[in-house]
């Protein structure tokens, strides 16, 4: 008598899963009262995908969408007033695992806000040109390869951001990006033009030089470069090797010679000048 009296005050709620993403289970929930359903918003399929969970239904009636999310648990409220079943959709779910950089971001978004996407869907990553460390280096992105695959070239841009061609999410992707560490490599002159300053990768030989200015009194003379160059100091074009920020500096000497023998032809002609206004002057009578 006890025991049907104790099953009447008991109802079941099964819980299932569509397309058997998951084991279903059975619990019995206290009559008129409210049972709590907790379940994950994902779980794994195997050790490269997932099922998330996207929708519920009740007693076999509308779908009801929820608002996805990579983690933590959803719940549902269930009144025992009667034998329920729930039944939860989930869609499988594959990763795009990026190489290189924090810094990516995609489009469309995960549904998940994660770097998980439904299979099925098509996906393109965002990441930008360049990462800058400080002023002097630099992260230039030069390719990018998915799965071990031939390397994408991408062009060099100083500014912005890459969008890659679509990724078919069938498979987890990993994705490496070719980033180059760049120096910049800075060429200072204070007479004539100065060639060379620029960003460059690291390991580059990169060549510096300066163009002489026109001289027009003083004369510069060409008197070799401070900084570290590759050979000999003293040529107008050398060598460097971009292993570091560098600062390349052409140094002049001045020749006055020129200017001295100008300033003795203005002080002879002024002497001239002088002496022949005095002999031109009349004698007094």
């Amino acid at each position: 008598m006890g025991d049907t009296q104790g099953s009447q005050s008991q109802v079941s709620i099964t819980i299932k899963y569509a397309n058997d993403t998951l084991t279903g289970y059975t619990v019995l929930a206290g009559s008129h009262q409210t049972y709590t359903v907790s379940q994950k918003y994902s779980w794994p399929k195997d050790s490269l995908s997932r099922y998330n969970l996207q929708a519920y239904s009740v007693d076999n009636g509308p779908t009801v969408p929820i608002t996805r999310a990579a983690d933590g648990n959803f719940t549902l409220d269930v009144t025992a007033d009667s034998n329920h079943v729930i039944l939860f959709f989930a869609r499988p779910q594959f990763q795009i695992i990026i190489h290189g950089t924090d810094n990516a971001t995609f489009f469309p978004e995960s549904p998940t806000g994660d770097n998980w996407f439904d299979a099925g869907t098509d996906v393109q990553f965002i990441v930008p040109y360049v990462l800058p460390t400080d002023n002097q280096t630099r992260q230039q992105l030069d390719g990018w390869s998915a799965d071990n695959s031939d390397i994408n070239d991408t062009p060099r841009l100083e500014s912005g951001l890459f969008k890659s061609s679509v990724i078919h999410m069938s498979v987890t992707q990993t994705v490496y990006l070719d980033y180059k560490t760049q120096f910049y490599i800075q060429v200072i002159s204070s007479f004539g033009r100065a060639l060379g300053t620029g960003w460059y990768n690291s390991g580059d030989i990169v060549n510096v030089s300066v163009i002489p200015g026109n001289d027009i009194i003083a004369n510069h003379v060409f008197a070799g470069w401070q900084g570290s160059v590759i050979g000999s100091q003293n040529q107008v074009s050398v060598e460097t090797l971009a292993d570091s920020p560098k600062v390349l500096v052409a140094i002049w000497s001045v020749d006055y010679t020129n200017i001295s023998i100008v300033t003795i032809i203005i002080i002879a002609i002024l002497v001239l000048l002088a002496i022949y206004q005095k002999r031109k002057k009349p004698s007094k009578m």
